[in-house]
Parts: structure tokens; sequence; C-alpha cells
């Protein structure tokens, strides 16, 4: 049977069947490729696609094909969860393989999620394969979100219980279930109207779009008014990051810049114990409600990459080799921050103090421990 009549026969069956499609694709292999010796580069991809495989295995969907360095799996339409989860286990399994060992460097993912109808048909070769607006759109969804992101449709989101996704730094964090998603909009290409979506929060915060051309585009929702100054510790997806754009040491006060716009920051805003900024230095924050009515919002609770900070544990997981200290401005505004303490994690206990050097990896700003500061003896 020839491709024509595959899809012919499968356009013929008015009964198409609702699926959920998963996506997941390399982001720049061919960078990768290029920067990299193919006795390099090679590996690193099959390893992506074992993992990605297993992923989808385990929560019970089953991949249709392998395009070269992504992969397309299906799932039943009630099966919505099971792919977010598969999308996450994906991620997290990633993270913790370039962190612990040398077996995959330099790959990260996006994965797409997408649930509707599709046209499922058999090929040539007697395997079966979907195509058809909901393929396209988890195909689309994974190549507009950046790296690490796990985008999932309206559909997807519907037709999920949402109730059982969850995360292992989620966990850490007592994040609530309705804290793992966050609403968005995004122009697609080879879709006439924007489309909206929900991005999976299953790190510490949101990864949001791949580029800045459509990261200017997205709308992202928030979901309810920013919570009073006290509660924000409590609300870990509303950090962002940010560049400080000026700052005068003279009057202690500036504006930092970020993907949500420009924020105002003075010397009460900053972590405790800290005192000036550097303009152009990569910040961390939690957005708060501006001073008065009409003034920018605040920049709370600040780190600056390259500060060296001490903190108090909250959480400690020995076996992953991190744990989260909270981290204060003056006017109580809180985030927790994520502190790798490696092979040292053994000897730390919740409620030991920690001193750390705030660093830069391609998530963001987070704490690293600070080599010069002996840790606690067991």
């Amino acid at each position: 049977m020839k491709y024509f009549e595959a899809f012919s026969d499968a356009l013929r069956t008015e009964d198409r069947p609702r699926k959920t499609i998963l996506f997941a694709d390399i982001v720049d292999s061919a960078k990768l490729k290029e920067r990299t010796a193919e006795v390099n580069w090679l590996p690193t991809i099959g390893k992506f696609l074992d993992i990605a495989t297993g992923a989808v295995q385990r929560e019970g969907g089953q991949v249709v094909k392998y395009l070269g360095d992504g992969v397309l799996a299906v799932f039943d339409d009630s099966g919505s969860a099971n792919a977010i989860r598969s999308g996450i286990a994906l991620q997290e399994e990633l993270r913790r393989l370039q962190q612990e060992t040398t077996l995959i460097q330099n790959c990260q993912c996006t994965v797409g999620i997408a649930t509707g109808k599709v046209v499922e048909y058999n090929t040539p070769s007697g395997a079966i394969d979907v195509i058809g607006s909901t393929v396209d759109l988890a195909a689309r969804l994974s190549t507009s979100a950046a790296p690490n992101a796990v985008w999932i449709d309206v559909n997807t989101f519907h037709a999920a219980d949402m109730t059982k996704i969850g995360s292992e730094i989620g966990r850490a964090l007592d994040r609530p279930t309705n804290e793992y998603h966050l609403a968005g909009e995004v122009g697609l290409k080879g879709f006439g109207q924007r489309v909206s979506y929900y991005e999976i929060i299953w790190a510490q915060s949101q990864f949001g779009a791949r580029n800045e051309t459509v990261r200017e585009s997205i709308q992202v929702s928030a979901g309810p008014r920013p919570a009073p100054a006290s509660r924000q510790g409590q609300d870990q997806d509303r950090f962002t990051h940010g560049t400080v754009d000026n700052w005068s040491t003279e009057n202690g006060r500036g504006f930092v810049r970020s993907e949500r716009g420009e924020f105002y920051v003075d010397r009460r805003f900053l972590a405790e114990g800290q005192r000036d900024l550097v303009r152009g230095a990569n910040v961390r924050f939690l957005p708060t409600e501006p001073l008065r009515a009409g003034d920018r919002p605040l920049a709370g609770a600040l780190v600056q990459e390259g500060w060296r900070m001490k903190g108090v544990l909250r959480r400690v997981f020995a076996d992953r080799g991190f744990g989260f200290v909270d981290v204060r401005d003056q006017r109580d505004n809180t985030q927790q921050l994520f502190v790798h303490l490696g092979d040292a994690a053994s000897r730390y206990r919740v409620g030991d103090p920690v001193a750390f050097v705030v660093t830069s990896n391609r998530r963001g700003l987070s704490g690293q421990l600070d080599e010069d500061v002996v840790p606690p003896t067991q």
C-alpha cells in the first residue's frame, strides 16, 4: 500500500479517534552536532531517545516514531495526565543525568502535548502513524517552548486530572496542586489565531518561550493578584530572573528588567546582608506589588549572581545532593533558593546554617556550596 492509498483510506473513516499527542525534541541539535564530534553527539541522542521512550512507556503511551532527534508518542485521550507525567519524568531524568554523570551532556529538550482527534493510518511498512492538526499543535508547542519546558494545550489541561500532576522539586516545595501550571497565549506558525496553552511548572519556575520574538508575544496569566509581601515566600512559581538595568550606589535604589517588564528595587528589597547591585548583573527576585498605585512593581527578596550568602536550610535532600534555603529582605518578602550541596549533603540537616555562592546555570540562578566554608560535621 502506498501513502496516497493509506491517507485516502484514513480520510474515509468518519469516526476519527481522540488521542493525546506528545512531541519531545532536542533543542538546537544541529549546534550540538557542529560543536562535538560524532562519537560524542550520537550516543547523546541515543540516550535521549532511550530516556524519552522509557518515560512514555512507563505511563502507558506508545512511541509512534522517532524523528532523528525527536519523539512522537500517542496516549489514549483518557491518558492526558499520563502524558504530562511522562513529559515531566523525561525532563527530570535529563536534568539528573547531566548533574550526576557524563552520560549525556549539553542536551536539553522541549515537550509539547495536545489532545484532540487525529487521522490514524497504517504506513506502507505496516506500522501505525498519526497526522492532523492535533499532531501539528503538539509539535508547534514544543518548538515554541524554551529549553526544559513542558507545554500543553487547553484540551489536554481540561482532559487531565491535574491533581495527579507532580514533580520532585514541586513536592520538595510543598507546591499546591493548582500551582503546577501557568496559563499563556502565543502565536504559532500555521495557526491563524493565537493559541492558549499551559506551561507545566515542574521545576522551581516556568521556563517560558524559546526566543525573544515569541517571548514578547506571550501574555502570561499569573493567576490571582500578587499576594501580600508576607505571603510571597509561599508562591515559588512567581519568582523571575532578570538583569540590573541601573543602580545608584549613592541613593541605594535602581531598576531591574525581566521578561515581565521593569521593576523598582532599593536596599530594603535586597536579600539580607547585601548592600549594592551591579549594572548588567543577573538577578533573581519575587515580583511584588508597588508601594503606591501607579508606581512600578517591586523586585523583592532579590539575589544577584556572585553574591556570597548565608542561610538556614529549610529542606535537605541528601540522596539528591541539594537543599533549599529561605532568602528574605527587610520587608519580609521571601523566596526559597535551590542550593547544590553535592557530596557534602549528607552532613547537613534541616535547620543547619549553610554558606553558598549565587551562581548561574541554564535554569537561572541558584546556590552553590561555598567551598571556603567548612560544612558541619555529623
